[in-house]
C-alpha cells in the first residue's frame, strides 16, 4: 500500500495555516493511482493541501477507513475482489462505520454494468464518475467541491456537537445532566440508578449565599466523580440533585454499597469563606429495572423524603407513594365526574355543649356519592389533595354552610387545610359567598387543618386576619398533634381549640391522655379559649372529660353524622 503525501516534496511552500485534507483512492489497478498521484500532485488548491491515503482492494480499504477517521474523500472503484466490491464498502462506511461526513464519489471503468440513477438512487454516495471522464480539470473540480463540502459538514458538525454537548451538560460542574441520563438510559436496559439529593441545601444559598452553594455543589460533583466513576457514571441532574447509574448490568451488595456512598458523603466537610461544613443527604434507589427507571428511583426518593431525614429508599411495588398515585389515578376521575354531576355532599355532626347539655353547632364533614354508595373522605381526599382537587371541595363545603346557617339559624364550622391559603383568591371567594346568601358570618367557623405550620407565612397569616374581620371564628382542629402549637394561638385569632381524637377516645384508660388534655385545658383556660373533645365514643369516655371539666364535646356518642338536608 503505497501513502503519498506531496505537502512534503516541497516544505518550504507549505503554509502552517493550511489544513491538510486526505484523500483516499481505492482501486486495483496500479495506473489509476500512479495517473491519480502525478494529477493530485501538480494541483494548487488555494486554500488546503492534500495528502494521499491509497488502497488496492475493499478489505484494505476498510482498515483504513478504520483507522483514519478524517478522511475528507474517497474515490472508489467498483469492480475490485468481487463485481460490487465497491458498492458494498459504500454501505460498510455509511453504515457500519456509520461515517456521513466523508464524501464518496464512484469512479468505474465499467459504467454500463452500473447505471448512474440507479446507483446513486440505492447507495449514499456524492458523485458518480466514469474514469474516462475525469479529466484533469474535472478531477481538481470534483476534488475541490467535495473537500469544500467535507469542511461545512465539519463546521456544522462541530457546531452541533458544541450546541450538544451544552444541552447535555451541567454548566456548573460539566457533569452530564439530566438530559444526558435519559438518552443514556434509551440505548440500555437493567441498569441500577441511585438518586442522591443534598438536604438543606436552599437553606445553605438563603444563609451563605448563591457562591457558597455553587462551590458546594462542585465539590459534590468532583467528590463523586472521582470516588465512583469506575463502578458508576456520574451526572448532575438539576440543583441538589445527582445520580450514579451503573457501568456494568449487574451490582452485587447494593445495599452495602449504597450504606457506603452514603457515609463517604457524609464524611465530606467543605470548607469556603465562611462556610465549614459536612453534608446530609437522602437517597433513591430503582435497582437493575428494564423501563422507566429514573421514575422509579425518582418515586423511591420522594418516599425517602417523606420518611424524614437521612433515608434510604429503594423502588418496589408496595412503596406508599406508589399506592399514593395509585389512589389518585383511581379518585381523580371520580371527583371530576362528582363535581359535574353534583354528587359531593355536605354532613352534619353535632359538637355539643356539656355544660348547658344542647347542640352548640354543627361540623360539616364531606361526603362522597358514587354509584350508590356513600364514601367518607379519608378514602379520597388525599386523593382530591393531590390532584388538585381540595380547593373545590372547601367551595362546596363552605358553600353549603352559607346555605345551612341562612335557612336554619344554626352555627356551621367548615374545614380548611393550609393548602386552601395558597389560594389568593380565598378571601374574595368567602366574601362574595357570604354576601351571596346574606348570611351572619358569626354563625359559621373555619376548622384549620394544620398539615403544615401555617404561622411560618406571613401572607396566610395577612389572610386570616382578613377573613376574621369579616366576622368568622377559627377553630384549631387536631389540637396537640402534626404542626399544632401553643404558639399559634398567640399569633392567629383562635377562638377554639379541638383536641386531638388519639388523646380522648381512651381518655378513660391512658394516664398520660389525661395529662395531656389536663395541660391544654389549662392552657385553654388561661387564653379564654373554648375547648372541644373529639371522638367521644362511649360513655365512660363522656364520663371522664365532663369530669375533666371540658365545655365541649363531639363523637359518636353524641351524634353521627347526617346528611344535611336532614336538619330542619
Amino acid at each position: 500500500m503505497a501513502n503519498i503525501n506531496f505537502a512534503k516534496n516541497n516544505v518550504a511552500q507549505v503554509k502552517i495555516d493550511k489544513i491538510v485534507h486526505k484523500i483516499l483512492i481505492i482501486d486495483d489497478d496500479q495506473s489509476i493511482h500512479d495517473i491519480s498521484n502525478i494529477a493530485i500532485k501538480g494541483m494548487n488548491f488555494r486554500d488546503f493541501h492534500i495528502e494521499i491515503l491509497s488502497a488496492y482492494s475493499a478489505k484494505e480499504a476498510k482498515e483504513i477507513l478504520r483507522n483514519e477517521s478524517d478522511i475528507a474523500l474517497a474515490l472508489v472503484d467498483v469492480v475490485m475482489e468481487t463485481p460490487e466490491a465497491g458498492l458494498d464498502l459504500v454501505n460498510y462506511i455509511r453504515n457500519t462505520l456509520e461515517n456521513k461526513l466523508i464524501r464518496l464519489i464512484i469512479r468505474t471503468g465499467q459504467a454500463n454494468d452500473f447505471p448512474q440513477m440507479q446507483v446513486i438512487q440505492q447507495y449514499d454516495i456524492n458523485d458518480f464518475k466514469e474514469k474516462t471522464e475525469l479529466t484533469l480539470e474535472r478531477l481538481y473540480t470534483t476534488i475541490r467541491s467535495s473537500i469544500k463540502q467535507y469542511e461545512q459538514l465539519i463546521e456544522l458538525n462541530n457546531k452541533y456537537e458544541a450546541t450538544y454537548k451544552q444541552m447535555t451538560t451541567n454548566q456548573l460542574t460539566k457533569l452530564p445532566n439530566r438530559i444526558k441520563l435519559i438518552e443514556d438510559f434509551s440505548k440500555q436496559s437493567h441498569q441500577t440508578l441511585i438518586l442522591i439529593d443534598i438536604i438543606g441545601f436552599s437553606i445553605i444559598n438563603d444563609t451563605h449565599g448563591y457562591d457558597v452553594g455553587d462551590f458546594v455543589l462542585t465539590e459534590v460533583a468532583g467528590f463523586l466523580a472521582s470516588m465512583y466513576s469506575k463502578r458508576f457514571h456520574v451526572y448532575h441532574l438539576n440543583n441538589d440533585l445527582f445520580a450514579l447509574v451503573t457501568t456494568n448490568e449487574y451490582l452485587e451488595d447494593l445495599v452495602k454499597i449504597v450504606e457506603e456512598i452514603k457515609e463517604d458523603i457524609a464524611k465530606l466537610n467543605i470548607i469556603t469563606n465562611n462556610f465549614n461544613n459536612t453534608i446530609e443527604t437522602t437517597i433513591g434507589v430503582a435497582y437493575q429495572t428494564e423501563d422507566d427507571v429514573l421514575k422509579k428511583a425518582e418515586l423511591a426518593l420522594k418516599e425517602a423524603r417523606n420518611s424524614g431525614k437521612n433515608q434510604i429508599k429503594y423502588y418496589s411495588n408496595d412503596l406508599k407513594i406508589i399506592q399514593q398515585i395509585s389512589n389518585t389515578n383511581h379518585w381523580a376521575p371520580i371527583i371530576k365526574d362528582a363535581f359535574e354531576n353534583g354528587e359531593f355532599i355536605a354532613y352534619a355532626q353535632p359538637i355539643y355543649n356539656i355544660k348547658e347539655e344542647r347542640i352548640e353547632k354543627y361540623e360539616l364533614l364531606v361526603r362522597l356519592e358514587h354509584q350508590g354508595t356513600i364514601y367518607s373522605p379519608f378514602q379520597f381526599l388525599d386523593a382530591a389533595n393531590h390532584s388538585g382537587n381540595l380547593y373545590n371541595i372547601f367551595k362546596f363545603m363552605f358553600k353549603e354552610g352559607c346555605r345551612l346557617a341562612a335557612s336554619t339559624g344554626y352555627c356551621y364550622s367548615i374545614n380548611i387545610s393550609d393548602c386552601e391559603f395558597h389560594h389568593l383568591d380565598l378571601v374574595d371567594f368567602i366574601r362574595a359567598t357570604i354576601e351571596e346568601h346574606s348570611v351572619n358570618p358569626k354563625l359559621l367557623s373555619l376548622e384549620i387543618l394544620e398539615y403544615n405550620a401555617i404561622t411560618h407565612s406571613d401572607e396566610i397569616k395577612e389572610m386570616i386576619m382578613q377573613i376574621d374581620a369579616l366576622g368568622i371564628e377559627f377553630v384549631i382542629d387536631d389540637f396537640g398533634v402534626q404542626c399544632s402549637n401553643f404558639a399559634q394561638t398567640e399569633f392567629l385569632p383562635i377562638t377554639t381549640l379541638k383536641i386531638d381524637g388519639s388523646f380522648i377516645k381512651n381518655i378513660n384508660e391512658s394516664r398520660s391522655s389525661q395529662i395531656i388534655t389536663k395541660t391544654i385545658q389549662t392552657f385553654a383556660k388561661e387564653k379564654g379559649l373554648k375547648l372541644v373533645a373529639e371522638f367521644v365514643c362511649d360513655e365512660k369516655v363522656y364520663n371522664k372529660i365532663k369530669e375533666l371539666g371540658i365545655e365541649y364535646a363531639q363523637g359518636y356518642y353524641l351524634g353521627k353524622p347526617v346528611n344535611s338536608l336532614e336538619l330542619k
